[in-house]
């Protein structure tokens, strides 16, 4: 990924950002995690400026927009995040993409 703040790079480079990110928030308790480590590297919400829950919900429909937009090119990459991130891939494909 180049860089968190990215707005702009390769459908690769939003999707990985949108997977990060959506990781931020705990899916038991609901919170935002203090840090989560993704592939080796640790990232935090303030790495996406996101301090509040309302920030991260801003944030998410703020990139499930991009990938509504940009349906077409985000199918063809989602095979290649399909092994690291079963989860979210399948989420993105039933929520997002039908």
């Amino acid at each position: 990924m180049r860089s968190p703040s990215s707005d702009d790079g390769s459908v690769h480079d939003r999707l990985e950002r949108y997977f990060v990110v959506s990781t931020l928030r705990c899916h038991d308790c609901g919170e935002l995690h203090g840090r989560v480590r993704v592939g080796g590297e640790t990232y935090a919400a303030a790495d996406f400026a996101i301090d509040s829950l309302a920030e991260w919900r801003l944030e998410m429909n703020k990139e499930e927009a991009w990938i509504r937009t940009h349906r077409s090119a985000v199918r063809e990459a989602l095979g290649d995040f399909e092994d690291d991130w079963p989860e979210t891939v399948a989420a993105v494909r039933d929520r997002l993409l039908e």
